[in-house]
C-alpha cells in the first residue's frame, strides 16, 4: 500500500517534534519558494521576506511541540509568516512615523535657527540705525519702542505736542527702513509696527 504524500508528511512532522533537524530542513526547503513569494507580496521587499521567512521557522523550530496538534502544515507555515509579515509591517510603520517626526522636528529646528540668526541681524541693524538717529527723535523711538509708551505719553513725559511725537516716530521708520534697505533687508509693515509700536 502506497504512502501517501500526508502521511510522509505527518512522518516528517514527527521527527520534527522529536528535534530532528535533517527533517526539519526537509520541511523548510519544501515551503521555502511559495513562503517567500507570499512574504516578498505582502511586504513589497524581497530582503524583507528573506529576513521573515527566516524569524518565521526559528519561531516554528523553537516550537515544534505544537506541531504534533497541526493537521494542516501549509496553513500553519502561513500562518506563521503571516503573522511574521504583519510585525514586520507594524514596525516599520512605527519606525516611518518616528523618521518623518525627526525629521520635521530637523526641520522646525533647521528653520527656527535662521528665523532666529535673521531676527538678531536684523536687530542689531535696527540698533544701528537708531544710534544714528537725531537725539531727540532717538529718545522719542526708545520711549516708544523700549519703554512701550503711546504718542500722549511721550509728549506729555517731553512736553511736545502729539503730532511731533507722531512725525518724530514716522521719520525715525523711515530712516530705519532705508537704512535696512541698504543691507538688503525687506521689512514687512507687521514687524514694523512690532519694533515701533506706534499707538
Amino acid at each position: 500500500m502506497a504512502v501517501s504524500n500526508m502521511d510522509k508528511e505527518r512522518a516528517l512532522i514527527d521527527k520534527i517534534v522529536e528535534g530532528d533537524e535533517q527533517a526539519f530542513s526537509v520541511l523548510f526547503f519544501k515551503y521555502l519558494s511559495v513562503l517567500q513569494l507570499f512574504a516578498a507580496k505582502f511586504t513589497k521587499s524581497d530582503d524583507a521576506a528573506e529576513e521573515i521567512i527566516q524569524d518565521a521557522f526559528l519561531r516554528v523550530w523553537l516550537n515544534r511541540d505544537k506541531l504534533a496538534e497541526v493537521d494542516n502544515v501549509k496553513a500553519y507555515l502561513y500562518k506563521y509568516v503571516s503573522n511574521e509579515c504583519l510585525s514586520y509591517l507594524r514596525k516599520k510603520l512605527k519606525e516611518d512615523r518616528v523618521v518623518d517626526a525627526f525629521t520635521a522636528r530637523q526641520q522646525d529646528s533647521h528653520n527656527n535657527t535662521i528665523e532666529t540668526i535673521n531676527l538678531n541681524e536684523v536687530t542689531k541693524i535696527i540698533a544701528i540705525a537708531v544710534e544714528k538717529l537725531p537725539d531727540q527723535r532717538r529718545n522719542i523711538y526708545q520711549l516708544s519702542r523700549r519703554d512701550g509708551k503711546t504718542i500722549p505719553e511721550i509728549a506729555e513725559l517731553l512736553n511736545i505736542s502729539p503730532n511731533t511725537v507722531k512725525n518724530a516716530l514716522v521719520i525715525a521708520l523711515k530712516s530705519i527702513r532705508i537704512h535696512l534697505d541698504q543691507h538688503g533687508i525687506v521689512f514687512f509693515f507687521p514687524i514694523i509696527c512690532f519694533f515701533l509700536k506706534i499707538k
